[in-house]
């Protein structure tokens, strides 16, 4: 499904292939503009209106959800999915620094966006769970052809402007969604709880928590 979905990100026209670094010129206008769009010279600024639609929709997935479209085997399998993206999701997030130095480390040494793979990953879960098969293919697209591309240019730039040939490297080695098997490079950074705090994510894995148990106390009819 990943692989699917990262075919699917290619069509999508956002899509970034870095191949030198003739690019940092234009990486760096492009990162100006994006700046300008989100009211500010902060890069590290978080726009809100781009994850609003996500949340919504996993609200309403919630909300909507009835037993009758649910099944045993798909709960199960749904819920198996959602946590194994949560999971790569706090493995990646106890080995971001952000802004001090391009991560290599964990997961960032397979696949360059584990949080946005993890972040799909529960997406899919959730859709599977609730088989709400309509808008699993409506959340894939949304996904495919505007949420990841739109993060990818934007990351992408980011961190060609701070780090540029190293960056460059780094992106041409490492798959962007499917992890390699061998990993980019060896390193002693360790995974780091204290970091999964201070990046937010524990809010996240009580929403994937919670979740996942509003849909089984509705499979179950209990609420």
């Amino acid at each position: 499904m990943i692989i699917f979905f990262s075919k699917i990100c290619k069509w999508g026209g956002f899509y970034i292939r870095i191949s030198s670094t003739k690019n940092a010129v234009y990486g760096g206008k492009m990162l100006n503009k994006v700046k300008s769009a989100c009211g500010g010279t902060n890069t590290f600024e978080k726009v809100t209106f781009r994850t609003v639609p996500v949340y919504t929709a996993v609200i309403a997935l919630l909300y909507f959800a009835k037993a009758d479209d649910m099944s045993k085997i798909f709960l199960i399998s749904g819920a198996v999915i959602a946590v194994i993206g949560e999971l790569l999701r706090i493995w990646g997030c106890g080995h971001l620094v952000k802004t001090r130095e391009l991560i290599i480390s964990g997961p960032y040494a397979h696949l360059r966006h584990p949080l946005y793979a993890g972040t799909y990953l529960i997406t899919f879960g959730f859709c599977v769970m609730a088989g709400m098969w309509w808008l699993l293919i409506v959340s894939q697209l949304v996904y495919a052809l505007y949420y990841y591309p739109r993060k990818e240019v934007i990351e992408g730039f980011r961190l060609a402007d701070i780090y540029g040939e190293e960056y460059y490297k780094y992106a041409r080695a490492v798959p962007a969604l499917i992890p390699s098997l061998k990993p980019y490079a060896k390193s002693d950074k360790k995974w780091s709880f204290q970091r999964v705090v201070k990046n937010s994510e524990i809010g996240i894995l009580l929403a994937v928590i919670a979740g996942i148990a509003v849909l089984y106390l509705k499979f179950t009819g209990k609420i």
